[in-house]
């Protein structure tokens, strides 16, 4: 396994590389990403555990993209059954995606207990149990400031969860050691991951303008307008997700698995 240090650059070529894996097999890329919606979706629907499993399972789906860019990238089919591979390995392997998973979803909700204090819980009933936010949540701003921390105190968890599940599934790593290892790639590499968030952040910011200006060149009215923007999300996330694969890639190698 590598450990490399790359140029800050370097993080504009991992983009392109979810284009990339998109153009050369749209119709199951449009696939992955339309089944993790709807288990997304499903999950807070069940009783009790329902929101912990939709957070826990994230860890499960990240490792399942970077197998199907991997195999777009090898020329393999690239399933929603790609999903279930890091369930397939062996028996430690899938006990410590598991623990992995576990460890996820808690450090995420210790997050947004922690924001509670800031509006009341309004973010941690809307992610968990998805329920619309208190009007006065919104009217306070103490929704937005609540979001505003969780979204900078997830950062240190992002890059620790980051490299994880391949770690934990590819190298057979234990979690502490998947964890510790994904922080040290992240934080030496973190040039590369600011260009990488950035780009994306003006990929999608982009997209939405683009999609808004089309709107008012055609005269649309509010709900034309919001039906021809409803596909972007959709069409934007695809090469998103494909693209988590070309950090792996490019920083740790191709993985113990990468000729079976």
């Amino acid at each position: 396994m590598l450990l490399r240090k790359v140029p800050a650059r370097e993080g504009l070529l991992w983009a392109r590389f979810g284009f990339a894996c998109l153009r050369r097999q749209p119709l199951q890329a449009v696939l992955l990403v339309l089944v993790y919606i709807a288990v997304l979706g499903l999950l807070p629907l069940l009783p009790l555990l329902g929101g912990l499993l939709s957070l826990a399972v994230t860890q499960i789906t990240t490792l399942g993209f970077m197998q199907a860019s991997r195999n777009i990238a090898l020329g393999r089919p690239a399933w929603p059954t790609v999903f279930l591979a890091g369930l397939q390995g062996p028996p430690r392997r899938v006990r410590s995606l598991l623990l992995l998973c576990l460890l996820y979803a808690l450090a995420l909700l210790a997050t947004l207990a922690v924001s509670a204090s800031i509006d009341g819980g309004a973010l941690l009933r809307m992610v968990v149990f998805s329920t619309t936010p208190a009007k006065v949540a919104l009217a306070n701003g103490s929704l937005r400031m609540a979001a505003l921390f969780t979204m900078l105190a997830y950062v240190p968890l992002a890059m620790a969860f980051w490299f994880a599940p391949p770690l934990v599934a590819w190298w057979g790593m234990g979690v502490g050691q998947a964890l510790f290892t994904s922080l040290l790639v992240v934080a030496r590499n973190v040039g590369a991951f600011a260009l990488y968030v950035l780009q994306w952040w003006g990929v999608f910011a982009g997209g939405l303008v683009l999609a808004m200006l089309l709107g008012a060149l055609l005269h649309l009215g509010p709900e034309q307008s919001v039906l021809l923007m409803l596909p972007l999300p959709l069409l934007l996330f695809t090469p998103f997700a494909l693209s988590f694969y070309a950090s792996v890639h490019s920083l740790l190698g191709a993985g113990d698995e990468a000729g079976n």
